[in-house]
């Protein structure tokens, strides 16, 4: 969050800049900022109702998705929307804390409802009077919304794929019912203008997949483990398997001739979370198209039980609300980040993770860090440097100080502290959630 309300102050008060203005190591070198927007909404949110109100309408972000699955579902069954809940929520871990994903999944839900119109997967209530096909329409302008909030569009653009290739194979197999074909041109028409239109709707223009392409950096996994295989986390891995299972279940519950467009959906989304841990936040969504073609209807829709999901929903976004606020406007909550705030070295950069790294620009914009949240800005030495130093499995500090101009540390594994006083650091702070150290030596030297 702090990352993106930094940013966001910058871009309010000096414009979108492709250099990166921002004391890191990477100063001055080429920023491809492509969330440049949410950076500007979370900015803007903070001025006008802080922290705490951020808070509380990112709760309310996250819980809209839910509420436009139960829409899709509404002729369904009570227990196919309890369901989908309670499968759709455990995803949220994810992005639980204030980020721009929230945005990518609630444009991701928003464009898996035009698709299932656009389908006639669902039916479109007699009083809207609207066809099908014109769900089609807005895609491309919901993808120029999306190129600049979060790089999620992505899978934006691999939904309409497997959708379109869906169609294509039902249409093959003549399965009876299937969207006419001037249908599925339109759907793979708007993919393709959508292709076009994130890459020239944005500032980035056609650096905007070299940004994409710069997730492929080998040294994302020593910082974070969101890019990794959901392989690598228990609970994510059991998360996909029940996923799957209700995937399978559902197909073996499509009447016959069973369409293969819901089905490649979910297993396109399955197989994109199993690759990265941060790809979860899509398998409830994606799975809503399966449970409206497997699920027979009710006979009128329920709207008791809409009333009482929407009123979860509510109180679900008040849940996430009492768990992460109200937040402190002015201070993090570690006493050794607060105490670098106060205390800067004299010379040289602070050594520390991408959130404190992050809170410092954000109190303190011209202390010098060696990263922030930006970590697929910076190279793959840069990061095993600052995160080995930050891990302790560095057996001699001493290169990689001098290598990235380090000359204080926010550490707070033991064995880090301990190799980092050995390379001549000195204690200056302890307190719950890490050790401040600054190294005396760099300080006399000029850094």
């Amino acid at each position: 969050m702090y990352l993106l309300l930094f940013s966001g102050r910058y871009v309010v008060d000096h414009g979108v800049v492709s250099h990166d203005p921002f004391p890191t190591i990477e100063h001055g070198a080429e920023w491809l900022n492509q969330q440049w927007l949410s950076e500007v909404g979370f900015y803007a949110t903070y001025k006008a109702i802080g922290i705490t109100g951020i808070t509380v309408l990112y709760a309310i972000l996250l819980a809209i998705p839910l509420g436009i699955a139960l829409a899709l579902l509404r002729r369904k069954s009570a227990a196919a929307m309890v369901f989908l809940t309670a499968l759709y929520v455990p995803g949220l871990l994810a992005i639980i804390h204030p980020r721009a994903a929230g945005f990518t999944l609630l444009l991701f839900s928003l464009l898996l409802a035009a698709v299932a119109v656009a389908c006639e997967l669902v039916r479109v209530p007699d009083r809207v009077r609207i066809r099908p096909g014109w769900a089609i329409a807005p895609i491309p302008l919901l993808f120029a919304l999306w190129a600049n909030l979060h790089g999620g569009f992505i899978a934006g653009l691999l939904l309409i794929a497997l959708v379109v290739a869906g169609l294509i194979i039902d249409r093959w197999r003549g399965i009876r019912g299937t969207v006419e074909a001037r249908r599925v041109a339109a759907l793979a028409a708007s993919g393709l203008v959508a292709a076009v239109v994130v890459t020239f709707a944005t500032p980035l223009g056609l650096d905007l997949w070299t940004y994409v392409a710069s997730f492929r950096n080998s040294a994302l996994s020593v910082a974070s483990t969101e890019w990794e295989p959901v392989t690598q986390s228990l609970a994510g891995t059991v998360y996909v398997a029940v996923a799957a299972c209700a995937a399978i279940w559902l197909w073996w519950r499509t009447p016959r001739p069973r369409a293969a467009m819901p089905a490649l959906v979910t297993a396109g989304m399955l197989v994109f979370a199993a690759a990265s841990m941060r790809n979860i936040i899509f398998v409830g969504p994606a799975l809503v198209l399966q449970m409206v073609a497997a699920l027979p209807d009710r006979s009128a829709a329920p709207s008791r039980i809409v009333l009482a999901a929407a009123s979860a929903a509510a109180a679900a976004a008040l849940v996430v609300y009492a768990v992460l606020g109200p937040a402190d406007n002015e201070h993090v909550g570690y006493p050794a980040v607060q105490y670098a705030i106060d205390h800067p070295p004299a010379t040289g950069r602070i050594a520390a993770y991408a959130g404190p790294s992050s809170y410092i620009l954000w109190r303190r914009p011209e202390t010098r860090v060696v990263i922030d949240g930006w970590l697929e800005h910076f190279t793959a030495s840069q990061l095993r440097g600052n995160f080995g130093l930050l891990h302790g499995t560095i057996a001699d500090p001493g290169p990689v100080v001098r290598k990235l101009g380090v000359s204080a540390v926010i550490a707070h594994i033991p064995q880090a502290v301990e190799r980092l006083q050995e390379a001549g650091f000195e204690a200056r702070f302890t307190g719950p959630g890490g050790t401040y150290l600054v190294r005396p030596a760099a300080d006399a030297q000029g850094g």
